[in-house]
């Protein structure tokens, strides 16, 4: 990116775009950090070693101390700033482009609960319904006689005390 071009958001939504812009806003704001940094100690000097007549011990560095406050904060503000652009790239990667994964894989695990839940149910309904018909045959071929037909009714067995009670 040249200096005449400007940063669009299509720029920033480009792959790797959020991490370039904020390298580079970064270093621009840290040099004017470190500049004002400077310039801010200089300044405190400077207004430290005018006297005026009349100061007490201390008070012109006092003096000096509340008149720079206002650039101290521009430089705390600025080295806020610094730390504010280095958290652009990873808001941006976790918002829209971890937190998709997140919910595809969310999603795929919902999906294979929710399978494997229907697969267990199904396997149950299958084993009662396989349960039922294995026992009317047995208990269809123990009331058959050896020669294959149903007579006579033979003594009362568990699974006649089975169907009674039904």
């Amino acid at each position: 990116m040249t200096s005449t071009n400007r940063w669009t958001s299509d720029h920033l939504t480009a792959p790797g775009g959020t991490a370039i812009y904020a390298a580079q806003q970064r270093e621009r704001l840290r040099q004017m950090a470190d500049e004002v940094q400077a310039l801010l100690r200089e300044y405190r000097a400077d207004l430290e070693s005018v006297r005026i007549d009349g100061d007490r011990l201390f008070q012109s560095r006092v003096r000096a101390y509340f008149a720079t406050r206002p650039l101290a904060n521009l430089e705390r503000h600025l080295r806020e700033a610094v730390n504010a652009a280095g958290k652009l790239d990873v808001e941006y990667n976790r918002r829209f482009v971890e937190l998709p994964k997140k919910r595809a894989d969310r999603a795929a695990e919902k999906s294979l609960e929710k399978d494997r839940k229907a697969g267990l149910q199904t396997a149950r309904g299958t084993a009662a319904v396989n349960t039922a018909a294995t026992l009317h045959g047995i208990s269809s071929a123990l009331s058959e006689k050896a020669d294959g037909n149903a007579g006579e009714k033979q003594a009362p067995a568990f699974l006649d005390f089975l169907k009674e009670s039904a």
